[in-house]
């Protein structure tokens, strides 16, 4: 059952640059650590093709998280992704994974 989901239409700069989310996802992320400004993020795909994005926030007053173009853009490739387009993340537990 997903406990939340966030949705976003993308910007060019989502697209070619890095995927900058709400503010308000910091609260169903995983936690970044003490000290930690990088987290993992681990999703499935609507086909149920696994996924790992780096998420990072900054170090100043700006928290806003974003996903790193490495990660982020190879499934911006396979999808074939472009600005208008709406994406949606749920945040499920699993169980067998313990997340």
């Amino acid at each position: 059952m997903a406990a939340q989901h966030f949705e976003k239409h993308l910007t060019p700069n989502d697209k070619t640059r890095k995927l900058s989310v709400p503010m308000a996802w910091l609260d169903a992320m995983p936690e970044f650590g003490e000290g930690r400004h990088e987290v993992l993020l681990r999703a499935v795909d609507g086909v149920g093709f696994g996924w790992q994005f780096l998420c990072a926030v900054c170090n100043g007053r700006n928290k806003k998280p974003v996903l790193n173009l490495a990660d982020w853009g190879r499934f911006v490739s396979a999808k074939s992704l472009k600005a208008g387009d709406k994406i949606i993340f749920y945040k499920e537990e699993n169980e067998f994974r313990g997340s």
